[in-house]
């Protein structure tokens, strides 16, 4: 028998009932956008449940925790598993579009017609500029580290429709193949955004690779002598761009503990203000990754009495798109450094975003770049 012809509609409409796998790929052209839709994604422990107020086929992009998701839903309501890490993660949906469905029984569907230009807009006008949505610092080689090396790489790749990278390469590195392993490892795990309607786009990013300044080295890990501020032990791990905000996450190159207090220029109802949280508040103390007390749980005293800690190795700053932010790091012991990163944060925390945060600190502050 023809294989070609075994596909009579009461097959496909039973493929449709079960909502498995198969139904979603013969279903669901995700090549052809047809419409935008809404979509809710929450978690339900073992797995993630998302739904759409559409019943064509949708497709869901999402992040959980910073980590991108794509969803294809049958009928408005699909499940993904999903193996928790926190008990309340951080659901952000990106977009939501909704797909030719080859179950419709009306006329297939077409691609909207193309946006017009605005008005002045020629053949010649500027792009937008593609920027990541999830990025991070590459790891620094130990054997450069160890030398005290430092240099750059220039790495060109491709930007799919799906907002992956592809084909990263290096086109130039200082000095040469010092870092550009680490240089490629990095630029692959950025994602950008989704748009389906978008040619592949060809970008060079430079990767630079600098050591802290004003710190010694002990056993591979920066280690400042000296009392007060230990801001050059903390460092940017990964950034979420979400177009309204951007996530930063901050880790400790040091082996000594340290309280974090950040201040940067909040979104929504924060906009135009300056937003300040801190790990004291938090009851983190931030250690570097591979530290064995990780996890721990501790009690120590504040300035408002004792309170339990946690040793974690990452803390979050929320900034307003193409906004900085500056940050106090103190060693966990330090009184006197913890009492001016305090009095830092409650005299900048909802100010208007046109107070310079250096003049209400008596400590040295650190910026972003």
């Amino acid at each position: 028998m023809n294989a070609a012809k075994i596909c009579p509609a009461a097959l496909v409409l039973a493929l449709a009932a079960t909502g498995s796998v198969g139904a979603q790929q013969w279903r669901c052209d995700c090549t052809n956008i047809v419409d935008t839709c809404s979509a809710n994604v929450e978690s339900r422990g073992s797995y993630l449940d998302i739904k759409t107020n559409m019943k064509q086929c949708s497709r869901v992009d999402y992040f959980v925790d910073g980590l991108p998701f794509v969803s294809v839903v049958v009928d408005g309501e699909d499940r993904q598993d999903w193996l928790a890490r926190t008990t309340n993660p951080k659901i952000i949906v990106q977009s939501c579009q909704v797909c030719r469905d080859n179950l419709a029984a009306a006329p297939p569907l077409v691609k909207p017609a193309a946006v017009p230009r605005a008005a002045g807009a020629g053949a010649g006008a500027a792009e937008k500029t593609l920027e990541p949505m999830i990025s991070g610092v590459a790891e620094y080689p130990a054997d450069a580290q160890r030398r005290r090396v430092e240099g750059y790489v220039d790495v060109e790749f491709s930007v799919n429709a799906l907002g992956a990278v592809e084909g990263a390469h290096v086109t130039a590195s200082q000095p040469k193949g010092t870092f550009d392993a680490a240089a490629i490892a990095a630029v692959s795990r950025w994602r950008y955004p989704a748009e389906p309607e978008r040619a592949a786009q060809t970008l060079t990013k430079r990767i630079d690779f600098k050591l802290d300044r004003g710190a010694t080295r002990t056993g591979g890990a920066a280690t400042p002598a000296a009392a007060g501020p230990r801001n050059q032990c903390v460092r940017e791990d990964a950034v979420y761009n979400y177009g309204v905000m951007v996530d930063v996450g901050l880790i400790n190159a040091c082996t000594v503990p340290l309280l974090v207090f950040g201040c940067a220029q909040g979104t929504g109802d924060y906009a135009g203000r300056w937003l300040c949280n801190d790990s004291e508040q938090q009851g983190n103390v931030l250690v570097a990754q591979n530290d064995r007390r990780r996890g721990t749980r501790f009690a120590a005293g504040t300035s408002t009495g004792y309170r339990t800690f946690t040793y974690t190795d990452a803390f979050s700053v929320t900034r307003a798109p193409n906004s900085q932010y500056w940050w106090i790091a103190c060693a966990e012991r330090d009184s006197a450094c913890l009492a001016d990163a305090r009095d830092w944060v409650r005299a900048v925390a909802g100010q208007p975003a046109t107070v310079d945060p250096r003049n209400r600190s008596r400590a040295e502050l650190a910026r972003s770049n």
